[in-house]
């Protein structure tokens, strides 16, 4: 199975990260305690399976969490692009601590009596703030192979990228199948993240899209309500990928518990 990308929050953290759904529970929190500074034990886990939405189921079950080595993240029905928030349920915990002292929202600190926002320069100069923990913690951009990470990624979309053009048929393949279509963007898009990367913007053959080819409502391209979706470059494969046949029978290789 494909790596997938996911939002992983908390009150003092957000950050896109890819998970390998061969991934144990157990390892995965590790990883979650390097990102969030939680810790495993204390880990309280919300899934947000739609971004548009505030509803979430708990994750994992009782059973789960009793069984947390033997358990993959493919169990969990983890989709791309969803989102895993983090609660900390340790209220003597340092990072519970800091953020009981600083605005979750963007790190700005509020007298708690007048609308006083404080400055970048004043709040950067303090020594209880997420940016300082953030730093002492080696998190995000603080990393010291956050560049290098994303220069890797930077390039490999880029290579990918040159291989991709307008109308070119193409598919995507992730936890949840096969997904074939036709390219009709490629580009940036200043009104999805200030065109910082490259996004391919795919008309697909069924309804298995996030939209009809428009960011929040602005139009990108033009397609059938839930038939578009934009992916990162290095996602999509061209090629010749003739549309599937639904009504065709599946093979006798037995792959049918390898799409979730």
């Amino acid at each position: 199975m494909s790596d997938i990308s996911i939002f992983i929050t908390s009150d003092l953290t957000s950050s896109e990260r890819r998970v390998s759904p061969q991934w144990s529970l157990e390892y995965f929190k590790q990883k979650l305690e390097l990102i969030t500074g939680v810790e495993p034990r204390n880990q309280l886990l919300q899934y947000f399976p739609n971004k548009y939405s505030n509803e979430y189921v708990q994750l994992p079950s009782q059973q789960q969490r009793n069984d947390e080595r033997d358990v993959r993240l493919s169990e969990l029905g983890l989709k791309e692009y969803s989102r895993i928030h983090v609660i900390d349920m340790d209220p003597n915990s340092t990072a519970n601590q800091i953020s009981s002292t600083i605005s979750p929202a963007g790190g700005n600190i509020l007298d708690a009596n007048a609308e006083y926002q404080m400055s970048e320069e004043e709040y950067q100069k303090r020594n209880n703030t997420v940016l300082k923990w953030k730093q002492e913690q080696n998190l995000g951009r603080f990393d010291p192979e956050y560049e290098l990470l994303q220069k890797h990624i930077a390039e490999e979309n880029a290579a990918k990228l040159a291989t991709i053009h307008i109308n070119d048929r193409c598919r995507v393949i992730n936890i949840e199948g096969e997904r074939r279509g036709i390219v009709r963007f490629v580009g940036k898009i200043e009104h999805l993240d200030s065109g910082k990367s490259d996004w391919v913007g795919i008309e697909f053959d069924e309804p298995v899209g996030k939209n009809s080819g428009d960011i929040a409502g602005v139009p990108v391209f033009v397609c059938r309500p839930n038939h578009g979706s934009f992916v990162k470059p290095k996602q999509v494969e061209v090629g010749d990928f003739p549309e599937l046949d639904p009504f065709a029978a599946a093979g006798d290789d037995d792959d049918s518990n390898e799409e979730l």
